[in-house]
């Protein structure tokens, strides 16, 4: 998860999930709804949330790229 701050009650945040291979598309919106709903009661100040799907592997190759850069 990656957030950023946009204003004193504003929050953008990111996140990447691995879903199963046998999901489909509107499987997937609806496990996204879903998180974009729990995520949103629990933080009011939330103003947008993007779900990105990854699997672990790209996932661990795009921290790796990352750390070499810092």
């Amino acid at each position: 998860v990656t957030t950023m701050q946009m204003g004193p009650e504003q929050v953008v945040a990111m996140l990447s999930a691995e879903f199963e291979d046998d999901r489909r598309t509107p499987q997937i919106e609806a496990c996204i709804t879903r998180i974009e709903t729990a995520v949103k009661d629990e933080f009011p100040e939330l103003v947008a949330l993007f779900v990105k799907p990854q699997t672990p592997e790209v996932f661990a190759a795009r921290q790796a790229a990352l750390k070499k850069h810092t």
